[in-house]
C-alpha cells in the first residue's frame, strides 16, 4: 500500500482550465471518490494521476517519490475503465495475464497470479472463456482481476460501472467494496453517482468546475456540506433563506427563518447576517397520534400539495408559509396513506440538531 499525495497540480488545454491547482491525498488503504458533474475535472485529475496526461504544475508523489514525470507503465497503478479494455481474441486467463506477462514475471509466477486474481472476483470457472461469451458484469470482473491481478499499491477506477445496467451496478458496487475490504488497496474511483460514492468511499472528493470543492467523509459532506453546491449535489435538501443573530459570550445562535416564521437556536458558526438553513427532506417528521412530536421540537403546520409513492418511500410536498418543503417519509402502510390526502393540514416537526447552517 502506498500513500498518495497531489500538491498543486493543474491542467489547461489552450484557453480552458481543466483543473484549478489541486491539493489531495489518498492514505495508504484508502478509497477515496471523485465526485461531480461533467466537466468538473474529476477525469482530468484521475488522468494527471495515471501519468495518460502531464500536469501543467505542481508535483504528484506515492510514498513522497515525485512521479509527476514518469510514463504511466512505470507508475506501477492499476487502472479499470468503463468500457472494459478486454482483448476480445484473448481468454479471460489471458486477458488477466497479460499485463503479468509485459512485466516479464516468470510463467510460474503469472500462472499463480492469475489464478489468485480470478478467485478474488469469483471467476476461476470461466478462465478459458472470450469476452463476447461473458455478461457485462462478468467482463467488468475480468477488468478487475487484470488490474488487481500484480497486486498495485494504488487502484484507478474511471466510471466503472457505468456501462452495466441497475442491477448489475448494485452486484458489482458490493463486489468492489468487498474487494477493497479484504485487500485494502489504495482505490481512486471517479463517479457521477452519488450512491456509488456513498456506499463505497472512506472520503468523497467532490468537484466542481475544475476544482475541490470539499472532501470529507459520506456523512459528513451528505449532512454538513460547506457549500450550496455541495448540499444541492449531493441527495435533496431544502434550502431555506435565514439570518443569524449572535449574542457575544453566547454559544448559540439565533436562526430566523421568516418564510416560514420559525426561530430557532443553533451552535452555526456562520457570522452574523444572510445564511442559508439545509434540512434533507428525510430529517422532517410527519407528527401522528402514533408518532407525537417531543416536547423540545418545533413543531409547524402546513397544508400537503403532493404525494409520490416510491414503493418503501413517500414523497411529499407541504406549503408552509411562502416556502415548500420536500419531506421523505418511510412508508409503512396503505392505511397510512389514506391519511395523507392533498389538500389537508399537515402537522411537522423539526429536531434543531437536524438543521445545519451553511453561508448564503
Amino acid at each position: 500500500m502506498q500513500e498518495l499525495r497531489i500538491h498543486g497540480v493543474s491542467k489547461r488545454y489552450g484557453h480552458f482550465t481543466a483543473l484549478e491547482p489541486t491539493d489531495l491525498t489518498v492514505a495508504a488503504g484508502e478509497f477515496v471518490t471523485l465526485l461531480g458533474p461533467s466537466g468538473s475535472g474529476k477525469t482530468t485529475l484521475l488522468s494527471l494521476i495515471a501519468g495518460l496526461a502531464e500536469p501543467d504544475s505542481g508535483r504528484i508523489l506515492l510514498d513522497g517519490v515525485d512521479v509527476s514525470g514518469l510514463p504511466a507503465h512505470r507508475r506501477g497503478l492499476g487502472m479499470v475503465f468503463q468500457n472494459y479494455a478486454l482483448f476480445p481474441h484473448m481468454t479471460v486467463a489471458e486477458n488477466v495475464a497479460f499485463g503479468l506477462q509485459t512485466r516479464r514475471l516468470a510463467a510460474a509466477e503469472v500462472q499463480d497470479k492469475v489464478q489468485r486474481a480470478l478467485t478474488m472476483v469469483r471467476l476461476e470457472a470461466l478462465a478459458h472463456r472470450v469476452p463476447k461469451e461473458l455478461s457485462g458484469g462478468q467482463q467488468q470482473r475480468v477488468a478487475l482481476a487484470r488490474a488487481l491481478a500484480y497486486q498495485p499499491a494504488i487502484v484507478l477506477m474511471d466510471e466503472p460501472l457505468g456501462a452495466l445496467d441497475r442491477n448489475l451496478r448494485e452486484e458489482m458496487k458490493f463486489e468492489i467494496a468487498r474487494l477493497h475490504r479484504e485487500l485494502g488497496t489504495s482505490v481512486v474511483y471517479v463517479t457521477h453517482d452519488q450512491e456509488e460514492a456513498l456506499v463505497l468511499s472512506d472520503r468523497i472528493c467532490l468537484m466542481n468546475r475544475a476544482r475541490v470543492e470539499q472532501i470529507d467523509p459520506p456523512e459528513t459532506l451528505y449532512f454538513r456540506p460547506q457549500t450550496r453546491f455541495a448540499a444541492e449535489f449531493l441527495g435533496e435538501s431544502n434550502l431555506l433563506d435565514c439570518t443569524v443573530s449572535r449574542t457575544p459570550n453566547q454559544p448559540l445562535a439565533q436562526i430566523t427563518v421568516t418564510s416560514l416564521g420559525l426561530n430557532l437556536q443553533h451552535d452555526a458558526p456562520a457570522a452574523n447576517g444572510p445564511a442559508l438553513l439545509m434540512l434533507r427532506p428525510e430529517s422532517i417528521e410527519i407528527e401522528t397520534p402514533l408518532h407525537p412530536a417531543p416536547a423540545d421540537a418545533l413543531r409547524l403546520q402546513g397544508v400537503l400539495m403532493e404525494r409520490i409513492f416510491l414503493g418503501p418511500m413517500t414523497r411529499l410536498l407541504v406549503r408552509i408559509g411562502s416556502s415548500e418543503l420536500k419531506i421523505l417519509k418511510r412508508t409503512t402502510s396503505m392505511h397510512e396513506l389514506r391519511g395523507l390526502e392533498l389538500g389537508t393540514p399537515v402537522d411537522i416537526w423539526l429536531d434543531p440538531e437536524r438543521c445545519h447552517i451553511l453561508k448564503a
